[in-house]
């Protein structure tokens, strides 16, 4: 606007110039050419500024430019945001039936042989699963199965390693009925089949044993066993059977063993043994794996030395497949 106004005042000031009393006052007026020109100049400069569009001051829109011609500003297009992830599947953990603990000591699980002393049963059982065989001077085997914790079941018979030797075979069952402190009590039966030629016979034992276990993990022990002998005829008298065995942890895996057998009969013929049968020796232990080495010597009034003084030499081995419920 400003523009403008100073093209109006131009005019004025020309034609203050050539006014005629201002040239008479500075003197006669000489016709320049070129004076001319650029009056014509001017003239033009001044309707050019005057006609021409007004400049826009910052912040201000064109004359011909109205807020409704003006485009809008292009949209921001928002930034694209990634799908969440999925949830993170969870899965479940295996679900096991924990193993009942079992009732079995310590110092049977870890001894293949504690089922017996050498001969006599003891009233000790294996944890229920463990299968075991067993061999007794390389000519009797044997292979037992614990059901349960308290209930095992065995078969024992004679190699017929030649053929005139009879065939002897036994079954047997033991049972733990009681548990009290550092006692133990099972009754244990067993029938015998014996036959040779067209001769056989059949009786049966019945008995008990009594186990104290002298410390708390039963390793080391004391039992005393006494059976009946039954046979399958009539009988007027009863044969019994009596043992004492000790059993002592002497290292981590052995034992020394020590047992005392013999016997008397009851009813119309009353006898008792003049002796007795001693046993003693050595025992490797393991959870698996059971080894005796010992000897069998008769003690008795009258009893002929058979020129072995420690005894009649007597090996045991027993495998077991061991099932620990802990």
């Amino acid at each position: 606007m400003r523009d403008a106004r100073d093209a109006l005042r131009a005019p004025a000031a020309i034609c203050h110039i050539l006014q005629p009393g201002e040239s008479r006052r500075a003197g006669p007026t000489r016709y320049d050419r070129r004076m001319r020109v650029s009056s014509w100049s001017l003239v033009l400069s001044v309707v050019a500024v005057s006609s021409g569009p007004a400049a826009a001051q910052p912040g201000e829109l064109p004359p011909e430019a109205t807020e409704e011609t003006v485009p809008p500003p292009p949209p921001v297009a928002e930034p694209a945001v990634a799908p969440a992830p999925p949830p993170p599947v969870a899965i479940a953990p295996a679900v096991q039936t924990p193993t009942p603990p079992t009732t079995v000591d310590r110092g049977v699980i870890e001894d293949a042989n504690s089922g017996r002393s050498w001969l006599a049963p003891t009233a000790l059982t294996p944890p229920a699963g463990t299968w075991s065989f067993s061999d007794f001077e390389l000519l009797v085997v044997g292979g037992s199965y614990a059901i349960t914790d308290q209930l095992q079941i065995s078969a024992t018979t004679l190699l017929p390693v030649v053929e005139e030797m009879p065939f002897v075979g036994m079954l047997s069952g033991k049972f733990q009925v009681a548990r009290a402190g550092r006692l133990r009590a099972a009754g244990q039966v067993t029938v015998t089949h014996f036959r040779e030629g067209e001769d056989s016979a059949t009786a049966g034992t019945v008995g008990g044993a009594l186990t104290l276990c002298l410390d708390d993990d039963c390793y080391s022990h004391l039992t005393g066993y006494l059976g009946a002998g039954l046979a399958s005829e009539d009988q007027t008298s009863v044969p019994f059977l009596a043992s004492a065995a000790l059993a002592v942890r002497v290292a981590k895996r052995v034992k020394v063993l020590f047992e005392a057998d013999t016997g008397f009969v009851v009813g119309d013929i009353d006898a008792l043994a003049e002796g007795f049968l001693g046993w003693y020796g050595v025992r490797f232990t393991s959870k698996s794996i059971g080894v005796d080495l010992g000897f069998a010597k008769p003690f008795c009034d009258g009893c002929e030395d058979s020129g072995l003084p420690m005894g009649l030499p007597f090996i045991a081995f027993t495998f077991r497949d061991f099932r620990d419920g802990e």
